[in-house]
């Protein structure tokens, strides 16, 4: 079954912003923009991608997808609107959308940023509840992957390795209360390889230097 069509869902209903975007709903883009996330092609594309990372990292579900339900709608840069289109030509969001996947919730992650040439361009994220940005997940994931194939004892080729879910932990030494630069915080990232999986447990803690570094560790 195509995902797009479960997503049709999502066009009913008030479309939940984050908190960032909250706090702005009386700007003249916040209506627009309401609008745009509701349009039949913008949700189609969001389908599609969301299908193509499944197939990629879990080929044996894509047939019994289901219960697509968007969860939040993160903005990052405010979009602009060209009078008279309903599709933005500036701005930059993250979509959230959990599935079933083989009856197990799964929640994707998508950065959509806008152009001003056609439609905005999709990038799928890890998919999960992962805190990392992502520049963060690229750091961390190459090491993640490195360390679930060292314990499988054998090399798996790299068409078949992927993280197919990321869960959040908690944060660490009570650091929770303090500025988002000096929190420390623990993840669990399930990678799959050559058929079998792996839970990594990954540390993120504050590098000195405003941004953050990791440790990397199998969870047995």
């Amino acid at each position: 079954m195509r995902l797009s069509r479960l997503l049709l869902l999502l066009m009913l209903g008030t479309v939940a912003l984050g908190p960032s975007a909250s706090a702005q709903t009386d700007d003249a883009w916040a209506e627009p923009f309401r609008l745009f996330l509701k349009d039949s092609d913008y949700i189609d594309a969001i389908g599609q991608q969301i299908n193509l990372v499944e197939r990629q990292i879990a080929p044996e579900c894509v047939q019994v997808l289901s219960g697509a339900d968007r969860k939040q709608v993160r903005l990052r840069v405010k979009p602009v609107f060209k009078p008279g289109t309903i599709w933005p030509i500036w701005g930059e969001w993250g979509e959230q959308v959990q599935i079933s996947r083989c009856g197990a919730p799964v929640i994707h992650n998508i950065l959509v940023v806008a152009r001003p040439d056609g439609a905005p361009q999709l990038t799928s994220l890890l998919p999960g509840d992962t805190r990392a940005s992502a520049e963060l997940q690229i750091d961390a994931a190459l090491p993640v992957v490195t360390i679930a194939n060292a314990r499988m004892g054998k090399e798996c080729p790299s068409g078949q390795r992927d993280i197919t879910d990321t869960a959040f932990v908690g944060y660490l030494d009570g650091t929770e209360s303090l500025p988002v630069a000096e929190r420390k915080w623990r993840e669990y990232w399930q990678v799959r390889m050559c058929g079998k999986s792996q839970t990594v447990q990954v540390d993120f803690l504050p590098d000195g230097k405003g941004g953050f570094t990791h440790i990397a560790d199998i969870v047995d």
